[in-house]
């Protein structure tokens, strides 16, 4: 995966507009502190919202495991050869989806601990008072039910305990 072996002498210019958008984003703190994943995590609880809204959360999901089924299947060949654990690593921080969005990511061996990326941003737009959905909402029709649609994809099974900070456990 080339996030993980990044050869800064080779490719740092092509880095220059990153590193400046990371500081711009950063340092722009009105309304609120902005963070590098808001655009993401914001385009997440739009279309969850709508999705919880007209309960078709569950096809949301479905279309999410369905339109990354090559690289889920893809990353079903490394669990085959190297078990669960390889499954979680390719399902967050191999992934840049999922590297971008989630700030912290702990690696434990068949276990990932994840920070929330959604609960404070819900807390910022739900002042709006245009999402109606709560993080409950996000954890069970969102998040466990996407990651275990992925972690069958991928051929193996996975339990995910919600919180602040996530806990999702890979099992053969």
């Amino acid at each position: 995966m080339p996030g993980i072996n990044f050869q800064f002498d080779e490719l740092a210019a092509n880095v220059t507009p990153g590193v400046r958008m990371l500081f711009q984003t950063y340092t722009d703190v009105i309304p609120y502190p902005h963070k590098l994943n808001d655009a993401l995590v914001k385009a997440h609880l739009t279309d969850l919202d709508f999705a919880v809204r007209h309960n078709h959360w569950q096809e949301a999901v479905d279309h999410w495991v369905y339109t990354l089924e090559p690289i889920l299947e893809m990353i079903g060949g490394w669990v085959e050869t190297e078990g669960p654990d390889k499954g979680l690593y390719g399902m967050f921080e191999a992934n840049s989806c999922n590297y971008q969005l989630f700030e912290k990511i702990e690696v434990k061996n068949c276990e990932r601990l994840l920070q929330c990326p959604y609960k404070e941003m819900l807390e910022i737009v739900s002042v709006l008072g245009r999402h109606t959905i709560t993080l409950d909402d996000v954890c069970h029709k969102w998040c466990i039910p996407l990651w275990k649609g992925f972690a069958k994809k991928i051929g193996f099974e996975i339990d995910v305990t919600p919180g602040e900070i996530c806990r999702v456990v890979g099992r053969k």
